[in-house]
């Protein structure tokens, strides 16, 4: 007896469809070696050859089980991403906020899911924006238990005119910050990141540029000192870049502000092609990394698309 091309078919188009879907790959597996020891009983070596391969299929689906939730669980979720950046234009028209409780607020931010953390930290900013922060400012304390781990951590412009604590309408204790010129990045600060994610329990890594940097203002003006060219080569890039305006000095803010927006973006990417750690973390969904600009005179935070590649625009 002839084996039959058929069930061949049959049997090899059931093992890739259910290994799609391996909450019952095993079960159906079991089923399914002894529906063909059955029908090919007679067929010694052709049994012994579909046990042995059904043997090994059944391992390989269950190992398959636990990576693929595995992947599942730990997979971006882009989509919440995106409604965790909306919900700072949701929120801010919510004035009233006096329903939330700094416990409230402490449970949102203090929690597994990274895109949760995040979107508490948005929503923290849709208060200051309203003039409705209470928390950066509470008496109440953050239990010792919590308050050794660091949910965030922000590398800010030290030209940044106000505290990431207040923008965000959250306590100290909740971030780890790291200042630089620029929000220029060394390999120092990447080795903190990579501590943070590891040990102190950081979901958020956000690259905070701010409008009407001193420093950035300086290098268009090509300040001259014994060591500054060295901020100015490495901002030569995100000046490059940035629109084209017929003032290229610090007195155009627009320009300068425009040059704090690509360097975010650039040192973001410098974070993930330095740290192939935190990459994988940020692939893997377990941190999210991005960049955002606070503009000091509206009060407000954009996050920057990391998505798009920066490239020269032309200001129209």
């Amino acid at each position: 007896m002839t084996f039959n091309k058929q069930l061949a078919a049959w049997y090899k188009y059931h093992i890739l469809y259910l290994y799609r879907n391996k909450i019952i790959f095993f079960a159906y597996t079991v089923m399914l070696i002894t529906s063909v020891l059955f029908i090919h009983r007679q067929m010694l070596y052709i049994k012994k050859s579909l046990i042995f391969i059904s043997i090994l299929l059944s391992l390989y689906g269950v190992s398959g089980c636990k990576s693929g939730n595995g992947e599942k669980e730990n997979a971006p979720d882009t989509l919440a991403t995106a409604a965790a950046m909306d919900t700072i234009a949701e929120s801010t028209s919510l004035k009233d906020s006096s329903a939330v409780t700094f416990e409230m607020v402490q449970d949102s931010v203090y929690q597994h899911s990274p895109v949760n953390v995040l979107q508490a930290l948005l929503k923290g900013h849709a208060r200051y924006a309203n003039d409705s922060s209470f928390v950066y400012a509470s008496d109440k304390a953050v239990p010792d238990s919590l308050s050794r781990l660091k949910p965030y951590l922000v590398l800010t412009d030290i030209d940044l005119n106000q505290s990431a604590e207040k923008i965000f309408d959250l306590r100290r204790s909740m971030f780890m910050q790291l200042s630089s010129p620029a929000c220029l990045v060394d390999p120092k600060q990447i080795a903190v990141m990579e501590y943070a994610v590891k040990y102190s329990g950081t979901k958020v890594i956000l690259v905070l540029a701010s409008s009407n940097s001193r420093m950035i203002g300086a290098a268009c003006d090509n300040v001259q000192t014994a060591n500054f060219k060295s901020i100015t080569s490495e901002l030569s890039q995100a000046m490059k870049t940035a629109q084209e305006f017929a003032d290229r000095s610090s007195a155009n803010k627009n320009f300068v502000n425009n040059i704090a927006q690509n360097q975010a973006g650039l040192t973001l990417e410098k974070i993930m092609q330095s740290s192939p750690q935190i990459k994988m973390l940020s692939d893997s969904g377990k941190v999210i990394v991005k960049s955002a600009f606070y503009d000091a005179g509206k009060r407000s935070v954009n996050m920057l698309d990391r998505e798009v590649p920066i490239s020269p625009a032309v200001k129209k």
